[in-house]
């Protein structure tokens, strides 16, 4: 007991009382910084999401200007599928395009967020204004985007057992040094993203879907508290059904995600919860669609009838692995659907619409299964059309918008695998989540067609990569060392 008076008598000697003064002041002015980056943070926010809006607003002006001056309303064909099933929402039509033999064509979600601007009485200003709402979808994109690029700065500065004490407003580090406001203006400026915000495609809702799909599962895997986790799994499940309902492809990406945990990530049980609870939220978005289908087809449709023929797209005799014009090739399914039709002794099954799916698919795969040597050719062609350094001319006729989107996608490719590459010692499982996207769509379409429409979404994601990668860059000129640090941006000012 002596020895234990002789050891505390100095620290009473000293006086706790400076040192609690001094750890406050510090504390307050840890606080006061905290705040002030913050409050810098949310500035330069607000300044690149305005200027994400004003690129995609005046390129939608200059879209639908040159499809005036061409004497056409759409400049891409797919747009018109979508307006005029838009049309038929508002004027309370069946949905269906063309026919009854077309009534589940197309997904709904973009078609009913058309309808808010298909109801102006002047097409061409309802067109118009169409392209301001994806837009302003497109503004959200990119602060999606920049909330995924916290999460992985956040998922290697913390690691696993951090992530319980993120502090939500995530203040700290200059704006060099912000792997979010890089993002951010990565995305703003991105040529791609600019170009699918406008042009009337399902893309214009699905990139900020995608990126809410994504962000909510990332935040579930960090969460270390079950009510969190279970709350973001939910968000999860619902923004990938809304998701599929805006672009069908996007259907097998969650099971992909979670094989891809199990066989890459830890915590392979925390994967299955995530993806159960996601699950059972996706189900219950998709549900209305399903029910809907089930009783025009008397069978369960999980997203179109356009599956078969997209697949004989790219598995038939002839295929060079781009879409052909107008899918010609269906008239010849068609006459054999109705010749079948005409010589069987029962009534048919189903609809013509489910009939000609179930046959192309049938085509499709008992003429791979027959040709395996030029499935692989095809899937080489497919692949190279995905990811052409040059875009052609048949899917873009500029050239300086095919600089543009030449430099813009390779440019954050590059800086994303340098940033993972860098990050190699220390890496999570929310790089995967990052890279999965691309690999998905490269995957899906060396089977069906392929186009460099295809992987603009994925690389957008990538984008999250990119920004923490230049802010690497940044915390290294503000430092001014000699070796690349990780920057000291979001989450925890007081960790610093």
């Amino acid at each position: 007991m002596q020895t234990t008076g002789k050891l505390t008598a100095p620290a009473c000697d000293r006086g706790d009382g400076p040192p609690q003064q001094a750890n406050s002041q510090s504390g307050r002015a840890q606080q006061t910084t905290a705040q002030g980056n913050t409050s810098r943070r949310l500035r330069w926010t607000v300044c690149i999401l305005v200027l994400a809006l004003v690129l995609r607003l005046a390129f939608a002006v200059y879209w639908d200007q040159r499809a005036a001056a061409e004497g056409r309303m759409f400049r891409l064909g797919d747009s018109h599928t979508y307006w005029t099933l838009a049309q038929h929402i508002v004027r309370g039509e069946p949905y269906q395009y063309g026919s009854p033999d077309a009534s589940v064509f197309r997904a709904p979600l973009y078609p009913i967020f058309l309808a808010m601007f298909a109801c102006v009485p002047d097409q061409r200003w309802g067109i118009l204004a169409a392209r301001c709402g994806g837009a302003v979808a497109g503004t959200v994109a990119v602060y999606l985007l920049s909330l995924i690029a916290g999460e992985v700065w956040a998922s290697i500065r913390l690691g696993e057992a951090g992530m319980a004490d993120r502090a939500e407003s995530q203040g700290g580090g200059a704006a060099l040094e912000d792997p979010r406001l890089w993002a951010a203006a990565i995305g703003a400026i991105y040529p791609s993203a600019i170009g699918m915000s406008v042009t009337l495609l399902s893309e214009a809702i699905f990139l900020p879907l995608m990126l809410l799909h994504l962000w909510a599962w990332i935040r579930a895997w960090n969460s270390t508290d079950w009510m969190h986790r279970r709350g973001w799994s939910a968000v999860a499940g619902v923004a990938w059904g809304l998701a599929v309902l805006a672009r069908p492809s996007w259907l097998l990406f969650a099971p992909f995600l979670l094989l891809g945990g199990i066989l890459l990530g830890p915590q392979r049980r925390r994967h299955a919860v995530i993806f159960g609870l996601a699950c059972a939220l996706f189900c219950l978005t998709m549900a209305p669609w399903w029910i809907r289908n089930f009783t025009i087809t008397g069978r369960f449709v999980p997203t179109t009838l356009q599956v078969g023929p997209s697949l004989y797209d790219g598995l038939h005799p002839g295929a060079t692995g781009a879409s052909d014009a107008g899918m010609a090739f269906m008239q010849d399914i068609y006459q054999k659907q109705i010749e079948q039709d005409q010589q069987s002794a029962t009534p048919p099954a189903s609809t013509l619409e489910y009939r000609l799916n179930r046959r192309a698919t049938h085509d499709a795969l008992a003429w791979a299964a027959q040709n395996s040597d030029e499935v692989v050719r095809l899937a080489k062609a497919k692949f190279l059309r995905t990811w052409a350094l040059w875009p052609d001319g048949g899917e873009i006729g500029s050239t300086p918008l095919r600089i543009a989107l030449s430099l813009g996608t390779f440019t954050v490719l590059a800086l994303a695998v340098i940033e993972s590459m860098l990050a190699l010692r220390r890496w999570n499982w929310v790089y995967s989540v990052c890279w999965l996207p691309c690999i998905y769509f490269t995957l899906l379409h060396m089977v069906f067609v392929g186009s460099i429409r295809y992987r603009e979404p994925a690389v957008f994601v990538l984008a999250a990569l990119a920004g923490n990668c230049l802010a690497r860059i940044g915390a290294r000129w503000a430092n001014s060392q000699g070796s690349m640090v990780a920057p000291r941006v979001p989450s925890i000012a007081s960790s610093e």
